[in-house]
């Protein structure tokens, strides 16, 4: 063994923990959520309804699909930070509940912090809002004939065939039990990326917590 090598792995060993860079997630999950749905959820009067799908966040994951929050208390959001973007946050990414500004930087602080030593803050915003224009769900779902109805129920199996249709990739759908009907009601969809926020991924648990084999879109 040459004393090169020796010395070289001597180095190795000893470098801090500190000096090497490493991701704290392993892939992402866009969540998209349909406001009729969640507002219907939350059980509130939201202060607006588009009649879209809007961004509820950008989730780093953990291996196991763990979902990574709050990775640094000391990281917040400035209207500096997303300014060349804030037109475009405020169409597709509102609070429907509350003030914009807090709502991203809520996002940012519990979820987007857990990315940080991949993407900036700038980047962050700029993948969630490139990742949303290019999966057009009430689009998706309408080229399937899924369509919002107040009676209609779809087979869940179909939505994820939908999205899946589109993204080659299974998505994870969210839904909330509507006692009055007795079935789920589709409120959320995620769409899952590799590390690189670019790249499509399969979701873990493409059913999620829409139980049964039908579900209603809330109109």
């Amino acid at each position: 063994m040459s004393i090169l090598f020796v010395f070289s792995l001597f180095l190795l060993l000893n470098v801090p923990k500190s000096c090497i860079a490493e991701k704290d997630y392993e892939f992402f999950m866009l969540a998209q959520q349909w406001p009729k749905g969640y507002c219907n959820r939350m059980g509130v009067q939201c202060k607006s309804r588009p009649n879209k799908f809007t961004i509820h966040g950008l989730w780093p994951q953990g291996l196991n699909g763990q979902l990574l929050t709050n990775c640094d208390a000391s990281s917040s959001l400035s209207h500096d930070d997303i300014k060349t973007v804030e037109k475009q946050l405020y169409s597709n990414w509102p609070s429907l509940i509350g003030r914009d500004f807090d709502f991203w930087s809520s996002e940012w602080k519990k979820h987007g912090t857990c990315s940080e030593k991949e993407f900036s803050k700038l980047e962050y915003f700029e993948t969630a809002l490139h990742n949303h224009a290019q999966n057009d769900l009430m689009g998706i779902l309408k080229r399937a004939n899924i369509v919002p109805n107040k009676k209609q129920l779809y087979n869940i199996s179909s939505v994820v065939a939908a999205v899946h249709q589109h993204t080659q990739h299974q998505p994870h759908l969210v839904c909330y039990f509507d006692a009055l009907r007795n079935v789920s009601a589709l409120y959320e969809i995620g769409i899952c990326y590799e590390e690189d926020g670019k790249s499509y991924k399969n979701c873990l648990d493409p059913h999620g917590t829409c139980y049964g084999t039908e579900l209603i879109y809330p109109k």
